[in-house]
C-alpha cells in the first residue's frame, strides 16, 4: 500500500538503545498521515473538514529490536475497512528482515458533532484503491 524509510533517532529509544513500543505506534500513524497527504488530505485539510483520527487497540509484535541510528522502513501492507479501519504495518531493517509488526484500529472523529463517524466517502475511495486485504 505505502512505505517510507526512516532512521531510529534518540527520541525513539530506551536506555538500552532499542526502539520503544510507542515509537513503533508513532511511525505507523505517521505513515497513515503520509498516505492521506499523498492523496490530497493534509492535516490542515482534515482540520478544515473537522475530521480527526483516533487510534485504538494497538498490538505490537516485535521479532528483532531496531537499534539507535539503524535504518529501517515501514510498510502498510494490509488494510481492512468496516466501520473502523484496521491496518497492519511491518517494520524492516536494512537487511529486509521483518523486525516488528503493528496492528492498529483507526476511527474518524467529527469535531463538530463530537462523535465517531464512518470513514468519509471522499477518503474511503483512496483506501479501496490501495488496499490489499
Amino acid at each position: 500500500m505505502i512505505y517510507k524509510n526512516y532512521v531510529v533517532t534518540g527520541e525513539d529509544v530506551n536506555d538500552d538503545m532499542e526502539m520503544q513500543s510507542s515509537a513503533y505506534i508513532s511511525y505507523t500513524l505517521r505513515l497513515v498521515y503520509r498516505f492521506l497527504f499523498d492523496n490530497g488530505f493534509s492535516k490542515e485539510k482534515l482540520n478544515a473538514l473537522h475530521l480527526g483520527l483516533q487510534e485504538r487497540n494497538h498490538v505490537l509484535v516485535c521479532y528483532k529490536n531496531l537499534m539507535f541510528t539503524e535504518r529501517f522502513f515501514v510498510e502498510i501492507k494490509h488494510c481492512n475497512i468496516n466501520e473502523k479501519i484496521n491496518i497492519k504495518s511491518y517494520f524492516f531493517n536494512s537487511k529486509f528482515e521483518c523486525c516488528a509488526e503493528v496492528t492498529e484500529e483507526l476511527e474518524w472523529f467529527d469535531h463538530v458533532q463530537r462523535e465517531v463517524i464512518d470513514t468519509p466517502k471522499q477518503i474511503l475511495k483512496y483506501f479501496y484503491l490501495h488496499t490489499r486485504v
